[in-house]
């Protein structure tokens, strides 16, 4: 079979493996040809490279003509200004149209014909890339179709950390169709081309308004600003306390200093970034109480007040010339930071016009329930908050923020799938445009690769069928072990459902108990939330959850343990070594069943120590205070043993958010129980 594809741009034959690696010489905002060209060249090359390895006895070419008798793939952009991601597949009399409402939707298109095919792009690098059979001719659509997504704010993550970038992590997301990362250094021009949105910022304000920070003249912001900081409601501002509540927004030239500070971010180490998260103080306290403040409602109102001030300042800047391009407020709608509900006020015009929009944060939402399931008190109020946003006249535009893997749970192998199954439709039919989650993981999917192709495809198509998705994922990525494996996953996910309960944020989870607690005798009986009410509750599900987490570590094992003893996978091993990229390729890919087994594996491990040992520590805590005490003595016994067994292993890589650097805990401290041990450790040497 012959294949031309078609780039509409001179000399396309000799130029496209050029342009589709020109990202750095392109201004993406301010050169639209130039960046449609890149990204089309880019999506013409991987159609030849994967063709070309899925057809038999296949010639694909890049051309800017076709010749007699070739299968036309045309690539085309309906306008080169902008990223216009909506694509469609149109079949012509001599081939097909790929045709995107602009170049990503080129580049997206061009990865659905490849879908068509068999491809799939599982995790990043070569590992997680699945290959059809071989054959002789192309699978096509029998009429045109059309792709368009719900999703038209974004979708992908919120992330910590200044070395969390990866450029096979940029690639894979532009094959699953997730736009929304934070520039990064080394892959923001990878990132432009792949048509992704970058965001920069966050809690801002935490920095920007520190009281101890110099001002030129010598003093504190504390010294010099007092009434910058938000009067709480006892009337008496204090210094160490400043942080607990929200800063006063009615302060024209608090305002103004933020507004300049926010605009000379936003020109020096923000000057990739396409949006900016401006959230406020994330310590769970509460607003500004002076008059000014009250006067302009409640906390989003006080919020957006500070955000249209600022709005206004951007946009003087950039008529000005002061700020070389238009960028949007990403803003918080997080009880975190005391605007979660509604405002009582209209929306500023002048943020919706500039297509400013909120992050909508359900961080301690329950996942043992449906999102819309009035019974659970977690989740009811989250639900009726969002529904009452949607009913705004002018509704701010939103994403709505989950937490498959916020930093009190990360690293440990939950599942949410039926829960996503359940929960996107339900936040897209409530007025959501786009969804993102805290935070992906950068290595060591593990089972969690699943939450990512289930995300990935939920994000872009909320109605998509997620039993297809799910079926097809086993069979391509466990192949003989699917039935095994779903079983496997199965449990793990029942045992991941009470996970809000075990380690959320707020102070209702037993991790949050476990670590207020001083290691003494109890006053109090343990008491986590309405889940878990009585210390008999926690105790009968915290076992469960063991014995699920444990069945499935045994039931993994199992199938590592047939997998080893393979034959083909031995051969795979002691194969003759790679003397190129293509031997190179098919070693990595025939040794693959074996690196995802091992690598669920390793996830699965920290899960069941993680869920022992809080499960030892709440039963220690119900046995000291029920004065138990050889039940207690065999309990620290099981605790040490805990202990000792995760201080030898490490957990993968995290990312200071705080500073540049990559840090590797031992898998205690990444429980953050290590501290409520060696308390527990001090009280039992006291004898307290």
């Amino acid at each position: 079979m012959r294949i031309a594809i078609l780039l509409p741009f001179p000399d396309a034959a000799a130029q496209a493996g050029i342009w589709a690696y020109s990202e750095r010489e392109i201004h993406f905002g301010s050169q639209p040809e130039l960046a449609a060209r890149c990204t089309m060249a880019y999506a013409a090359v991987e159609l030849k490279t994967y063709l070309e390895q899925t057809l038999l006895n296949s010639q694909v070419r890049i051309a800017e003509q076709a010749a007699e008798g070739d299968f036309v793939i045309r690539l085309r952009a309906k306008r080169y200004e902008g990223r216009g991601e909506h694509y469609a597949l149109i079949p012509e009399d001599t081939g097909i149209a790929i045709e995107g409402e602009g170049r990503v939707g080129v580049l997206y298109g061009a990865y659905e014909l490849l879908k068509l095919q068999g491809w799939r792009w599982y995790e990043p690098g070569v590992t997680g890339e699945y290959a059809p059979a071989p054959r002789a001719d192309l699978i096509l659509p029998e009429c045109p179709k059309n792709y368009t997504t719900p999703s038209w704010v974004g979708r992908g993550w919120s992330l910590d950390g200044h070395l969390n970038e990866s450029e096979e992590l940029a690639v894979w997301m532009a094959r699953n169709r997730i736009n929304i990362y934070f520039a990064r250094p080394h892959t923001c021009h990878l990132m432009h081309k792949l048509g992704v949105v970058l965001r920069e910022g966050g809690h801002i304000f935490e920095t920007m308004l520190h009281p101890d920070r110099l001002l030129p003249d010598g003093r504190t912001l504390w010294e010099a600003h007092e009434n910058w900081f938000g009067l709480p409601a006892s009337g008496k501002r204090v210094k160490e306390l400043a942080h607990k509540t929200q800063f006063c927004v009615s302060q024209p030239d608090c305002l103004e200093y933020l507004a300049e500070d926010l605009l000379k971010h936003i020109m020096d180490e923000w000057h990739e970034a396409d949006a900016i998260n401006v959230w406020g103080f994330d310590t769970w306290g509460d607003v500004c109480t002076c008059e000014a403040c009250k006067a302009l409602g409640n906390g989003t109102d006080q919020n957006l007040h500070m955000a249209s001030y600022f709005r206004d300042y951007l946009n003087k800047a950039r008529k000005d010339g002061r700020l070389d391009r238009d960028v949007q407020m990403v803003l918080s709608i997080y009880e975190g930071s005391s605007n979660l509900m509604p405002p009582e006020n209209p929306v500023p015009q002048n943020l919706l016009d500039a297509g400013d929009h909120g992050i909508y944060a359900t961080i301690v939402r329950c996942y043992a329930h449906d999102f819309d399931d009035p019974n659970c008190s977690y989740n009811r109020e989250y639900y009726e908050v969002l529904q009452a946003w949607n009913q705004l006249d002018k509704k701010l535009p939103m994403t709505v923020h989950e937490y498959y893997n916020v930093s009190k749970f990360e690293d440990l192998p939950l599942l949410f799938t039926n829960s996503m199954k359940r929960d996107v439709p339900c936040f897209f039919q409530n007025g959501a445009d786009g969804l993102t989650y805290m935070h992906i993981p950068m290595v060591n999917w593990g089972v969690r690769t699943l939450t990512q192709v289930v995300f990935a495809e939920l994000a872009w198509d909320p109605g998509a069928d997620v039993d297809a998705i799910v079926e097809e994922y086993f069979d391509r990525r466990y192949g003989v072990y699917a039935p095994q494996m779903k079983e496997v996953y199965a449990k793990i996910e029942e045992a991941s459902a009470y996970i809000t309960s075990w380690r959320a944020w707020k102070d209702r989870s037993l991790l949050s108990k476990l670590q207020d607690w001083d290691g003494t005798t109890p006053q109090i009986p343990l008491q986590v939330d309405d889940h878990f009410r009585t210390p008999e509750q926690f105790e009968e599900m915290g076992r469960q959850t063991e014995r699920l987490m444990v069945e499935a570590l045994d039931g993994l094992e199992q199938v590592i343990r047939t997998e080893k003893n393979n034959v083909d996978h031995i051969d795979s091993v002691m194969g003759n070594p790679a003397v190129n990229p293509a031997d190179l390729l098919k070693s990595q890919r025939g040794a693959r069943q074996l690196f995802v087994l091992t690598e669920d594996k390793r996830n699965l491990v920290y899960g069941v120590d993680t869920v022992q040992l809080m499960l030892r520590l709440g039963q220690y805590y119900n046995a000291l205070y029920d004065g138990r005490e050889a039940r207690a003595a065999e309990l620290w016994g099981l605790i040490e043993e805990s202990e000792e067994r995760m201080e030898r292993y490490y957990m993968p890589a995290t990312y200071s958010a705080d500073y540049l650097a990559l840090i590797s805990r031992d898998a205690l401290a990444r429980t953050q129980l290590k501290e409520t041990i060696a308390r527990c450790r001090k009280a039992r040497i006291l004898g307290q």
